[in-house]
């Protein structure tokens, strides 16, 4: 930041300089963090660092369950692949399966007692899909095992569709 003060030949006064050169390192530092730094083992080894690397691809399958009142025509075990795109901040996760996608509106990580991801989506059908099936949200809590190579948790979709299930994943 000074040389480019420096190379314009801005006048700063004393007393700014040390603010502005500090804040451009936090603000590196920072980024380079939540990009990078974060997913280095050794941090995760003396506990600098709790969050799980859960970025990449996952397949398995999710098997909706009886629900009273229900019709139960269309509701068998369905592959599903979910991709995880992950920061130190941010997470984002993307469901496919044959007849639907999916995208994430919010998600949040909690690893005090377990591992676990919950998170909210939004599911479009695929032009293939029934008429029945149509655009829904639903809410997905999963729990990572020890080794953080498999997920096995539960979701629910929308009041319309009122469709409750479970999926397992592995990480592909």
């Amino acid at each position: 930041m000074s040389r480019l003060i420096d190379a314009y030949q801005i006048k700063v006064p004393w007393w700014a300089s040390l603010p502005i050169d500090t804040m451009a390192l936090y603000g590196i530092f920072y980024g380079l963090f939540d990009k990078y730094i974060w997913k280095w083992n050794v941090l995760r080894r003396f506990s600098i660092v709790r969050i799980p690397n859960l970025t990449g691809t996952w397949s398995g399958e999710v098997r909706p369950v009886e629900t009273p009142g229900i019709s139960s025509g269309l509701r068998v075990a369905t592959e599903i692949t979910i991709t995880i795109r992950q920061s130190w901040t941010t997470i984002s996760v993307n469901g496919q399966t044959r007849l639907s996608n999916s995208h994430s509106l919010s998600g949040s990580l909690l690893t005090d007692e377990e591992c676990s991801l919950s998170y909210e989506y939004v599911n479009e059908p695929s032009p293939a899909a029934s008429t029945t099936m149509h655009t829904h949200r639903g809410v997905a809590r999963l729990s990572l095992n020890n080794t953080c190579t498999e997920f096995d948790g539960e979701y629910y979709s929308g009041r319309d569709r009122q469709n409750i299930g479970t999926i397992h994943l592995k990480r592909s």
